[in-house]
């Protein structure tokens, strides 16, 4: 492999870095398309926050699954023919999205972005480790990537932010067209005919496989999705998904148990380090899913407008990167694994207790912020190592499925994380909705001058059945936004004795397990 020659002989070593950084960015933005400003997105499709999560989990599932081919593509083009190849069908895409808004269409252009999206994008990666003259290229390499997927959602938003306030949906998608366009012009201005990895045939590609594992993704992903608006196991649909869901995944992994040439090796199971990355991973996520419910807040119940919440997130951005400086720092130090998750967790419950005392009916900015930054340092502080503990040790040949395992983890905890949170928030909200309501009396004082007040603010303007009609209204959503408030401090308390339990357990098993050892 001489990644030299890849490119044209007139290209700067200086220029190729910054280059490759700009052509990976659009790939990273692809995940994060639909999903960064739900509101408006469901508004123009005409869906509501399910079927907006389910487009992400569809082409994040998809992604999945391509990761275990991808090598495969990238060797049998060079890389000019391929990132041509793979950007032209990504524009195609993308042009085709923005001329539709029906949702079954989308749903099939979604699984073509999971597959021709992470195709494009993945090439760049080993090119810029390739051009980093440094023991830690690796590692630096996938801080960059891992920091642009954490922060990827409010970066493409504040991108997009003019073409979804002055223009249309189509007009926001084909801004992200014309970051494709700009990624062609790069590989026909810097790259050569040259190859990079050695040429391998694409007619060994196991595709059933491929299909099994998506089908089985895809259900799961489904199923949880929808669970709640379908009543879970009520549903017929629910229950033929999860049945499509466990054979797929058992036809899986049986034809790659008895393949001459799997793309999945199970062997990755036998690791310490990858049974206990899961593990972690899957906790991770679903602390992280936790900040979706803050920013729902901030939108239903403090109403602030969407793009100011944008500005806002930019708190969590800026955590974000003060995290990974100091993960990059423990990483090329060679700094314990055991030490910084017992930090990074110790940090998110430290997070989760503080949230609890901001869920109040006026909060302000400056209480809210901190929160908001401290969180961002602590999932920048624990992303990346939990990535190479994941893989460490790993033999070469098995580190890509290792690599597959944890995003896989990632598709399944972002899944479980939002029904999770969806069904938890049903059931607590229902629950205080009707304490507070048991509590609204004549005999209550509270209740008796609110009412008044409110009550004869309407009656100034309005006749009286209309006046009692917009009093109801105005008590059922003040009960409603308390019990929304109420149900996270609940919620955040429960991630704060998750959170804490989990770093006390990384930072004392080890020891423990020698003392016992010891005695035994």
């Amino acid at each position: 492999m001489q990644h030299n020659t890849v490119y044209h002989k007139w290209v700067p070593q200086w220029l190729k870095i910054p280059l490759l950084i700009l052509a990976l960015f659009p790939h990273l933005m692809l995940l994060s398309l639909l999903h960064s400003n739900s509101a408006f997105t469901a508004s123009f499709m005409d869906a509501d926050s399910d079927d907006i999560q389910y487009l992400m989990i569809l082409m994040y599932g998809t992604f999945v699954v391509t990761l275990l081919v991808i090598q495969r593509f990238m060797a049998y083009f060079s890389v000019k023919y391929y990132t041509l190849l793979m950007s032209s069908v990504s524009i195609l895409t993308l042009y085709a999205l923005s001329v539709t808004n029906d949702y079954h269409l989308i749903l099939v252009i979604r699984v073509l972005e999971g597959i021709f999206g992470v195709l494009e994008g993945a090439i760049f990666l080993p090119l810029i480790i390739a051009e980093l003259k440094t023991k830690h290229a690796k590692e630096i390499a996938y801080l960059f990537m891992y920091t642009i997927i954490l922060i990827g959602g409010t970066i493409t938003t504040s991108f997009l932010k003019s073409s979804i306030e002055d223009y249309d949906f189509q007009h926001m998608i084909l801004m992200m067209v014309y970051f494709h366009v700009f990624v062609l012009i790069i590989a026909i201005a810097i790259f050569n005919k040259n190859r990079f990895f050695a040429k391998k045939p694409l007619y060994q590609l196991d595709i059933t496989s491929w299909f099994l594992l998506w089908g089985c993704l895809q259900a799961g992903g489904y199923a949880l999705i929808y669970g709640k608006r379908l009543m879970w196991f009520e549903s017929n649909t629910i229950i033929i998904c999860l049945f499509i869901c466990m054979i797929s995944g058992g036809l899986f992994m049986l034809k790659q148990r008895n393949s001459a040439r799997p793309f999945f090796h199970f062997e990755v199971f036998n690791s310490k380090n990858v049974i206990v990355g899961v593990i972690l991973f899957f906790i991770f996520y679903i602390l992280r899913a936790s900040i979706n419910n803050v920013y729902n807040i901030m939108a239903t119940v403090w109403k602030w407008p969407w793009d100011y919440i944008v500005e806002i997130q930019y708190w969590n951005v800026a955590g974000t990167f003060l995290g990974v400086i100091i993960s990059a720092l423990c990483i090329t130090k060679g700094a314990s694994s055991r030490l910084v998750f017992f930090a990074g967790f110790l940090i998110l419950a430290v997070d989760c207790a503080w949230f609890t005392y901001t869920f109040y009916p006026d909060t302000t900015v400056q209480t809210i912020c901190p929160p908001l930054f401290l969180q961002g340092v602590g999932q920048g502080l624990l992303f990346t190592p939990l990535v190479f503990f994941l893989i460490a040790g790993m033999p070469e040949k098995y580190v890509s499925n290792a690599t597959a395992v944890g995003t896989s983890t990632r598709f399944w905890t972002t899944a479980i994380g939002y029904a999770l949170m969806q069904n938890l928030m049903l059931f607590l909200t229902l629950k205080h909705s009707d304490t507070l309501s048991s509590q609204f009396a004549d005999t209550n004082p509270i209740f008796y001058s609110q009412w008044n007040q409110i009550f004869g603010a309407n009656i100034a303007k309005l006749p009286v059945n209309e006046s009692l009609s917009m009093t109801v209204g105005a008590f059922k959503a003040k009960i409603n936004s308390q019990a929304i408030l109420l149900s996270n401090m609940e919620i955040f308390t429960g991630l704060f004795w998750l959170a804490l339990i989990t770093a006390f357990i990384v930072l004392l098993y080890h020891p423990v397990k020698i003392a016992i050892r010891n005695i035994m």
